[in-house]
Parts: C-alpha cells; structure tokens; sequence
C-alpha cells in the first residue's frame, strides 16, 4: 500500500508509541499538520515553541519516554534552541521534528530558511536532514533509538517539498530496535579505607529504580549525590549523606574532600560540583561509570573508567573491607554541620516553606523547579521520591519549570504536579497559562516571591559590595488579577499559618492554584564555595580546612 510521505511520518510515529505531540504549526510543517489533523493523533499546542521543548523534557524525564516536538522552519526553530539545550545538558530523550524551505530554495537565504545543522551542532546528539522522502521511516526510526541510548535531543529537518502529500511511497514498518548496551566482563577489587559514590542524573535512566538501593545495602559504603542526582533513588536510605556542589550540604562537601576514593555513577562530575578541579578531593583515586563516553573524564581526570550501565556495574564482584573508622568520621562531621536556620512563624521563610509542602504531601508529588535560590531551597529542604525531581540542572535554564510541569502532568494524569518557581522565572513563561487552559492541565503553582532576582542579589551582596546593579524587579505584575483573567484560582500570603492551612486543603482538590508567598527578601541559599578553593571551604559555615592536615589518616 503507498501512502502519502507526511502520512509516513505519522504512522513512524505511531509505531514508536508516540502519545502526546507538543508543537506550533508554521508553514514549512502545514503538510504534517494535515495529517495529525486527519489521524487524530494528540497534538498539544503550545503558545512558544521553547516551551513546546521543555514540555517534551517534563514529558520524558517523568515517564521514560520520548518527547516529540514538531515546529516550523526559521524562527520556529530557533525558539527551540534554549529547550534543545536544557535538554542536551540534562540528557532528556526528545526528538524535534523541524520544517525547512522546499529543497531548491536551501542556501538561497530564502524566507526562514536558516542553517539549523550548523546552528545546533554543539547541542544535539544527532541532527538528521531528510534528503529523500523514501529514508522518512528510517531517519525516525534511527533517531529514536539514538536518543533513547544517548538520552539526549536529536533533530530531523524536513525540507517542505519532501513531505507533501502527493508524494506517494511503499509503507513498511521502521527497522526493528536494537539492543546497543554491550556487556562488559570485568571484576572490580577495590582496595579502600574512606570510599564514597557520587551518584549523578544518570541513574535516573535505569530501568529497575530498586537496583541502587539492593547494591548498596549489600556492599554498606556511603553514598552522596549530585544536583541532577536527586530523585535517582531511595532518600530513606541508611547510606545516603546527602547533596554536594556549590550550594551543596557543608558536611557532603567535607566528606568528599577527604575520602580516598570516590566511585561516580551517570555523573560528569561538572565545575558546580568539582569547584576548582585542580583542589578537588586530593586524597583520592576516582572510577567513572557511565554509558555515555563523552562523560568521562570531562573535567576531572579518571584514574579507572567503564562503560557500561549501571545493571552491568553492580553485578560485579566487588572486595568488602571494614570502613567502621570512616563512618565515625563520617557522623561527626554529619552532627557537625548539621542544617540550622531561625525560624519565624509571623513572616515566610523559604525554607519552612518548603518543609512544610514535603510534610503535608509527604513526598508524593511530583516537583518541577525553575532557577535561582527558590530551586536550591527545594533541592535542601524536601525529600524526592524516585524520579519526582524535575529541573533544569546543567544549562540552569530559568522559565524551564512551568512548561516542564505541564508535560509532568501529560505523562501523569493522576499525580499531583508542584511547581515551585520564582517571579522572574515564572514571566518567562507566564503564556503557557493558556496551554493549561485549553488542555484543562491542573498543577499547583508556588511562587516564592522575594522581588528580585535572588540569586543574582545574593551574588552582588557576596561580591560587589551590595550594588544591587539590575536585580529588583519594581514593575511586577498583580498576579492575582493575572492568575484570575485565566479563570484560575490564585491566592497572596505572607504568613506561614495561612499558607498552612490553605496547602493543606487545596492538596486533595484536582484544581489550577497559584499561590503568591512574599517571603524574606535578605534570605540567602547558604553554604556556598568559595571560588577557587577547594570543596570544604565556604562562606557561612565554620570551615574546617585550615585542620586539613590535622586529621590523621593512617588509621581511617
């Protein structure tokens, strides 16, 4: 049977168990358009095509499955290219299907016709260009099996012509998917007296969420994470220290520094981790194990690397030692720095704010972050659950958490989606508010309202003496009014009491609520590493490096 070529991009899809497209039709794409329209396959129309990308990365870091982005050529397409990055720094599987000018008119700086290969190459994991419309199947299918093993964008540019529907060609199912993960035979002896894992975003792409906690729970060595880490595993397990980075946990950051051997797992071990690589844990001999080779030794030089999965990894047989020593290191430095802030009932801190949604919802929901300090806050003060994390970790992406929770919530219809966002993020973004309004998308939204960009504040109060150069927002909106127009529910506070007990109720309604907290404009995100030093040097918390070699380690 020949069907038309747009008609076979469509059925490729289907194929590969395509459920939601997120788009913007433009006319380089109306033939494809045509045929969604006739198929009735689920297109959800976004009102920015860099939204369109990050509701595809919401979609597939929350579901194992791939987004599908379709836009126009030209500008369509260079809306995309903050998404495309988000997306290749955070490695979220997402496939762009993107129009071109007819074949005769590339490279005559014809009307939108842009370059897309040469504009994206650094921030892709593939970039396909249909040069015949009888490869469509092929290019899908391919494309979807490297995004699934390189967890990362990949882009197909078709030229206008290729997909017209009067171009008829031979239906055939797409190539079968292969297996590409080769298994490795190797036996790992680690020789240790203060080992640690660092487990990064990584880990959250293993297929058997249990795996991790069985491995550590039978070899007993403490484990630490990354930012994008968190929600990668079990937060009640016994070995778990915590978070390490720039705004990472103080004692984390200690213990790293001094361990004499580190195991990293589905991590780059990136400049926000490391600090001053040339500092970084001194005592150590470090093993990467990552599927992905670009991965290794990025930053930090590797003494041992694998690549393989995390399935292969743990089923190796691994030396046992006694590290009794190294956890008694391990709990003084956890009661050492153990978080402290004041707390203030009457007025709305951040980071009883974010105690308390993890209190009330206890831990079930699924929570997407913009950037700035109301994501470090979310990261250190509530307790993810498997894959319920969503942010944008590596680019630091801001406007990236709204569009990013609406594709949640299309990958979890029945689970409570939290947004927790700041002001200047969420107007990035503000137009999907229609997108939630056509789809009857239903997310609870935080707005942690300090007016200002916070940690940008933060940064010149640290580093230029307070001059507060661009960072106060004074033209907000009424976001009520705002929230309102939309037919939304919306609610202001600044007292801790109320927001309790509104949290508390709007929890078990399935209803669209923005709610406004003013909280505390002179709160900071503290600890935070100072620049070139090593990683348990920083501002706010007692240091303790200058007792560095002190410690003595012959024993440990």
């Amino acid at each position: 049977m020949k069907i038309s070529s747009s008609r076979s991009i469509i059925e490729s899809l289907l194929y590969e168990n395509v459920e939601f497209i997120f788009g913007y039709p433009g006319g380089a794409v109306l033939h494809i358009y045509d045929e969604i329209f006739k198929s009735g396959i689920k297109h959800i129309l976004v009102r920015h095509e860099q939204a369109a990308v990050h509701l595809a990365d919401g979609y597939s870091r929350s579901s194992n499955k791939i987004g599908v982005v379709l836009v126009t050529s030209g500008p369509g397409y260079t809306n995309c290219i903050t998404g495309i990055s988000t997306s290749n720094f955070d490695n979220s599987s997402i496939v762009i299907l993107c129009g071109q000018v007819i074949k005769k008119l590339i490279s005559q700086n014809s009307f939108q016709e842009l370059d897309n290969m040469n504009i994206s190459s650094t921030i892709v994991k593939n970039f396909f260009s249909l040069n015949c419309y009888f490869n469509i199947q092929y290019l899908l299918s391919n494309s979807f099996k490297i995004s699934k093993l390189k967890k990362g964008p990949v882009i197909i540019d078709f030229p206008k012509n290729l997909t017209n529907n009067d171009l008829k060609i031979r239906n055939k199912y797409p190539y079968l998917k292969k297996n590409f993960f080769k298994k490795y035979l190797i036996n790992i002896i680690f020789n240790f007296k203060r080992p640690i894992f660092i487990i990064g975003g990584g880990i959250k792409n293993n297929f058997n969420k249990n795996i991790f906690d069985y491995f550590i729970k039978f070899i007993k060595i403490p484990f630490i994470s990354s930012f994008m880490g968190l929600g990668g595993f079990n937060y009640k397990n016994l070995y778990y220290l915590g978070w390490l980075g720039m705004h990472g946990d103080a004692c984390v950051n200690n213990i790293i520094h001094f361990s004499d051997f580190i195991i990293c797992i589905g991590t780059r071990l990136d400049d926000r981790i490391t600090n001053t690589n040339n500092l970084f844990s001194p005592y150590a001999k470090i093993i990467h194990i990552d599927n992905d080779k670009n991965s290794i030794s990025k930053t930090i030089f590797c003494d041992k690397f694998y690549i393989l999965d995390l399935i292969n990894f743990i089923k190796k047989n691994i030396k046992k030692k006694n590290i009794l020593l190294w956890w008694k290191f391990i709990i003084f430095l956890k009661k050492f720095f153990k978080k402290k802030y004041k707390n203030d009932f009457n007025f709305c801190k951040p980071q009883q704010i974010i105690e308390l949604i993890f209190f009330l919802s206890k831990g079930k929901m699924f929570i997407s972050t913009d950037v700035g300090q109301h994501q470090m806050f979310t990261a250190k003060y509530y307790n993810f659950n498997y894959k319920c994390f969503i942010s944008s970790g590596g680019l630091g992406t801001m406007g990236f958490g709204f569009p990013a929770s609406i594709g949640i919530k299309f990958a979890n219809k029945n689970k409570k989606v939290l947004l927790i966002t700041g002001e200047g993020s969420f107007q990035m973004m503000m137009q999907e508010l229609s997108t939630c309004k056509q789809y009857k998308i239903n997310i609870i939204i935080i707005n942690l309202n300090n007016q200002s960009l916070g940690m940008v504040k933060q940064w010149q109060e640290l580093n230029y003496n307070n001059r507060y150069s661009n960072s106060y927002i004074n033209s907000l909106p009424n976001f009520n009014k705002l929230i309102n127009s939309y037919k939304f529910y919306s609610f202001s506070f600044c007292n801790l009491k109320k927001f309790y007990y509104l949290f508390s109720k709007i929890l078990f309604i399935d209803i669209f609520c923005f709610i406004n907290v003013y909280i505390n404009q002179k709160e900071n995100v503290f600890p935070i590493q100072i620049f070139n030093k090593s990683m348990c040097e920083f501002i706010s918390f007692f240091s303790i490096k200058k007792y560095d070699k002190k410690f003595n380690f012959s024993y440990l």
